[in-house]
């Protein structure tokens, strides 16, 4: 049987179980599927789920009647139509859109019947459902979405506003990588992999930089041999940043696609989808690697960007503004929260230090008493 490519479709695990919906409409395939990616991959290709994309290829998104929860969501996510939505960074709507696809099956409740109390029966479903992180960002986006809808009378109350938390995020989360586990992880990672980890490491990049980057950004530079200049997406700061030797020689020795292409690619050549799934497929490999004890707990994509901003701290002794420049950020205090630990090591040998000196110059004093 010939295979038949399901295009447009998004594919994703949450406690060993995999989802797979349709882009365009928000319609499930599938849901809850246990197994391995390549079981799903063979029960997408069977005649009945064929047929039930089939059916949903062409077809425009439901609509919903005025003011319910689903015409609310449809006019949110419409940057034509909420300017903040708009504003948001494409992985931020990305994961936005993700929060608010849990509620479809309460889409067609009418926003005046909403209550407090249904927002967090919400959250708890899919804190257990799901995972708790995304939980609370629904309620935030709920908080915000309903907010607007309240100030244009749509609601007579933002009922999501000061919902607790029920998840805490990690503020050690992303951490700095060790040098070691830098060179257990550049010795098995895959190309594709690679490319991502050495512009994150040596620039600071945020995920949606690194898919951005282009070939024409890598540019001349008199001082450094070579530069980079790019926009920012998330903040639209314009960057300067040259290139770290070691990262010119990395770049040096891949084939260059077109001068205009994406430095980064995926296995298959082709340019990443989003952030997500970046973080997602990096997430994979560096957990597979900590299953087997070859890196430590907790490594990630984005801890590079800890990494390089720790080694300007630690070398160059640079302050938080300073750094935060390095990271292409506009508020100082990034700096700061990405090198505290830098700050703490920093005291710690100081006292050390301290200690040590006061301990050989009392030795040195007591010789003396000695000898006199």
């Amino acid at each position: 049987m010939p295979k038949v490519k399901l295009a447009g479709l998004k594919i994703y695990p949450v406690k060993g179980k995999w989802y797979v919906y349709v882009r365009a409409t928000g319609v499930a395939l599938v849901k809850g599927f246990e197994g391995n990616k390549a079981a799903l991959i063979k029960l997408l290709e069977t005649p009945e789920m064929i047929g039930a994309y089939n059916v949903t290829r062409g077809r425009e998104p439901r609509t919903y009647p005025e003011r319910t929860l689903g015409w609310l969501v449809a006019w949110y996510t419409d940057g034509k139509q909420c300017e903040r939505f708009k504003k948001l960074a494409p992985d931020t709507q990305e994961r936005y859109k993700e929060c608010l696809a849990c509620l479809q099956d309460v889409y067609d409740a009418p926003l005046e019947e909403l209550q407090r109390h249904d927002i967090v029966l919400w959250r708890d479903k899919v804190e257990l459902e799901k995972w708790p992180a995304l939980a609370n960002r629904m309620v935030t986006v709920l908080s915000t979405m309903f907010g607007l809808a309240a100030d244009r009378g749509w609601m007579k109350a933002n009922i999501a506003l000061g919902i607790r938390s029920t998840y805490k995020s990690d503020p050690n989360s992303n951490r700095e990588w060790r040098p070691e586990e830098w060179a257990v992880v550049m010795s098995r990672a895959p190309m594709h992999l690679k490319i991502v980890y050495m512009l994150a490491r040596h620039l600071g990049y945020r995920s949606q930089s690194t898919i951005a980057v282009e070939w024409k950004n890598y540019q001349p530079d008199q001082r450094f041999g070579m530069c980079f200049r790019m926009d920012h997406r998330k903040n639209g700061e314009r960057h300067w940043l040259p290139a770290s030797p070691e990262l010119q020689a990395f770049l040096a020795e891949i084939k260059v696609r077109s001068a205009t292409g994406k430095i980064a690619l995926r296995q298959n050549g082709q340019p990443w989808e989003s952030p997500i799934q970046l973080q997602r497929r990096s997430s994979k490999f560096l957990t597979g690697l900590a299953a087997k004890g070859l890196v430590g707990p907790g490594l990630t994509e984005h801890g590079l960007r800890v990494t390089f901003a720790a080694e300007i701290k630690r070398v160059t002794g640079a302050n938080d503004t300073q750094v935060a420049a390095a990271l292409g950020d506009r508020d100082t205090r990034m700096g700061a929260h990405y090198t505290r630990h830098v700050e703490q090591e920093a005291r710690i040998i100081e006292v050390f230090f301290t200690k040590q000196v006061r301990t050989r110059t009392e030795q040195d004093l007591s010789n003396r008493e000695g000898a006199v």
